[in-house]
This record gives C-alpha cells, sequence and structure tokens, in this order.
C-alpha cells in the first residue's frame, strides 16, 4: 500500500484500488443524511470523517466481516460506535468533543474490558484495517494489543 497521510489518500486508495480489497463500499451520505444524523447525535462530525462519509456511507470487508458502520446506524445506546466486527461482538466508539467537532477519539474495549484510546485520526484507524485487516500483522487487533501493552507500562 502507498504511504497514506490523510483521509483524501484514503478514499483516493479505496476509488483505484478496491478490486485488491474485499471491501464493498456504500453510497456517499447526502448532505442531508449527514445533517440530520448530526442533528440527532447533537454532534457535528469532524471534517476528515465527514469527507469519508461524504465518500462512502461506510463499508463491508466480506473477509473480516468488518464494518464502517453507516450514519443511520452509527448511534447506539448514546454513544457513536463508528466501526464494528462479527456483527457487533467488537465495537469502535468515535467519541466526539462537542465544544470543538475536529478533535475526537476512536476508542475500544481491550481484553481485560479498558477503555482504549486507539487514535485521534480517522485515517490511521482505517489505515490499520487496510494493512492487516482485524487479525493479520498491524491489523486492528495487533494495533489494540500493542497500545495495551504499552499502556501497561
Amino acid at each position: 500500500m502507498h504511504l497514506i497521510k490523510s483521509i483524501t489518500d484514503i478514499i483516493n486508495y479505496l476509488k483505484n484500488q478496491l478490486h485488491e480489497t474485499d471491501i464493498t463500499l456504500y453510497a456517499g451520505a447526502t448532505d442531508l443524511e449527514i445533517y440530520e444524523f448530526e442533528i440527532s447525535a447533537g454532534v457535528k462530525l469532524p471534517d476528515d470523517i465527514r469527507q469519508f462519509y461524504q465518500f462512502t456511507n461506510g463499508f463491508m470487508s466480506d473477509e473480516d466481516l468488518f464494518r464502517i458502520v453507516p450514519l443511520n446506524e452509527l448511534i447506539h445506546s448514546n454513544s457513536l460506535y463508528i466501526a464494528e466486527f462479527l456483527i457487533y461482538s467488537d465495537l469502535w466508539e468515535l467519541i466526539i468533543n462537542p465544544a470543538e467537532n475536529n478533535y475526537y477519539e476512536i476508542t475500544c474495549t481491550d481484553k481485560d474490558q479498558n477503555k482504549l484510546v486507539l487514535t485521534t485520526s480517522f485515517f490511521e484507524f482505517i489505515q490499520h484495517f487496510l494493512i492487516g485487516g482485524v487479525f493479520e500483522k498491524d491489523g486492528l487487533y495487533d494495533w489494540t494489543n500493542a497500545i495495551a501493552a504499552k499502556n501497561r507500562k
């Protein structure tokens, strides 16, 4: 995979290399869908995440049963779950600072049920999935385990 430095790079990668993946993209969200989501959620989407959802309103990976969740499913029990694996067995939560929408965290729960902050960058999150899926080296679980190990030190 070429060097990815932004959400625009992720979008261009998916546009140009989709045939090399097992990903099915959903149609992009309309401005109205984004607006209605933001009203319902009570937060404004960060600019990079908004840009991604305008390109594709989520996606599904066949092999890993991993999804970037469409806007209409993002709100669940007052939480914003931006990604899920194996029909909601594992979840990744988007926590947006209500005072400044471009400050956010993507978190998950580790095997000991501790909440981990994985990143403040959506493209970094997607990049880990594109590199290693859920299970492979540098994928989502490997990355989570590395962060959990670093936090234990």
